[in-house]
């Protein structure tokens, strides 16, 4: 799953035909392996960051995992609800993609 979230990331930013003034990626639960320091998919997500895409995560994920902040891959903000930080991207313009 985690392959085909950063290539679906990867193929929008490639497409032309999209004007795109920025990209989020917000991951909770099952999404959390991408984000960590040791994730397999590391090196994608910081080309992805290098790129200009955010990435945040959930924070009651961690909880729920206990696994610290400091486990993420840097750069990635931590927000309180990965659903809450969804509704607020949305209400600001932002389009909801689910792989």
């Amino acid at each position: 799953m985690h392959t085909r979230v950063v290539n679906n990331v990867a193929n929008l930013l490639d497409d032309e035909t999209v004007d795109l003034e920025s990209v989020a990626l917000v991951a909770n639960s099952g999404g959390l392996g991408l984000l960590l320091d040791d994730s397999e998919r590391r090196e994608r997500v910081e080309e992805l960051q290098e790129r200009g895409v955010v990435f945040k995560q959930c924070a009651n994920t961690l909880v729920g995992t206990d696994i610290d902040e400091s486990n993420l891959v840097d750069g990635v903000e931590l927000v309180s609800s990965g659903v809450g930080e969804l509704t607020r991207l949305q209400d600001a313009g932002y389009a909801y993609i689910k792989p």
